[in-house]
C-alpha cells in the first residue's frame, strides 16, 4: 500500500500522543527527589533504583542517536555514570528527570558527532526487523488491527527515522527531544538552554528539513 507524505508528515508530527508518560507526575517526582537526597548521602541502592526506572527512556533516546543496540547501550552506562558523578551538582532547580535527560541528549549529539565523523552512518542502514526489536522506542500510535495499518506504520518509522538520522546534530537532537520523547517546550528549552522562541523556531526548521527528506524519498 503507497504511503504519503501526508500520511508520514502525521506521524512525525504526532508529538506525543502516547507520550505524555515522558513527563512525570508530582508522586513521581517527589520519588525522584527522595532517591537522589538518599543518593548524594551515599546509597548507591538508591541510584540503582533511578537507573532502573529511567533506563529504558535513556535507551531509547540513545538509540536514536546511534541507531545500533551495542553502541546505544554503551552510551547509556555512559549516560548513566555521568548522572551518578554529577549527582552532587543537581539543585532541584528542575525536574531530576529534566537534569537527566539533559546529559543525555549532550552525550547523544556528542556521540553522533563522533560516529559521523567516522563514517559510522554511510550505507549502515537498519533493516525493518532490526528496527522493531532493537529499539525499543516508541511507535507512531497504532489506531487499527488491520495488517496493512500495521504493516503502513513500520514503514512510516522506519522512513521517518532514516529522515531523522540524516539530520545536523542540533536539528536531530530536538527532533528527537519533541516529536519522538514528547518534552514539552518548556522542559526542552531548559535541557538546551535556549529560549523558548528559539527551540519552536529551531524545530520547525528541523522539521522541514526532514520533509523535504522525505519529498526526496517517496519522490
Amino acid at each position: 500500500m503507497p504511503i504519503s507524505l501526508e500520511t508520514i508528515l502525521i506521524g512525525l508530527c504526532l508529538n506525543i500522543v502516547s507520550l505524555v508518560t515522558t513527563s512525570a507526575s508530582a508522586s513521581a517526582d517527589n520519588e525522584d527527589e527522595e532517591l537522589v537526597r538518599q543518593c548524594t548521602q551515599g546509597s548507591r541502592e538508591a541510584f540503582d533504583s533511578l537507573v532502573e526506572k529511567y533506563y529504558k527512556k535513556i535507551y531509547n533516546l540513545a538509540y536514536r542517536f546511534v541507531g545500533d543496540p551495542e553502541e546505544a547501550n554503551d552510551l547509556a552506562q555512559e549516560i548513566f555514570a555521568a548522572a551518578y558523578q554529577n549527582l552532587k551538582k543537581f539543585r532541584g532547580d528542575a525536574k531530576f528527570s529534566t537534569w537527566l535527560f539533559q546529559i543525555a541528549s549532550n552525550r547523544g549529539k556528542n556521540r553522533f558527532k563522533y560516529l559521523k565523523r567516522r563514517g559510522y552512518f554511510v550505507n549502515k542502514g537498519k533493516g525493518e526487523s532490526d528496527f522493531d526489536k532493537e529499539s525499543g522506542g516508541k511507535d507512531i500510535p497504532d489506531y487499527s488491527q488491520n495488517p496493512e495499518a500495521v504493516l503502513a506504520g513500520r514503514q512510516i518509522q522506519k522512513i521517518v527515522q532514516d529522515a531523522i538520522d540524516e539530520l545536523e546534530p542540533d536539528h536531530k537532537e530536538i527532533v528527537i527531544l519533541r516529536d519522538i520523547e514528547g518534552f514539552s517546550y518548556d522542559e526542552i528549552a531548559r535541557m538546551l538552554n535556549l529560549p523558548e522562541g528559539t527551540t519552536k523556531s529551531r524545530l520547525h526548521r528541523a522539521r522541514m528539513v526532514v520533509k523535504e527528506k522525505l519529498k526526496k524519498v517517496l519522490s
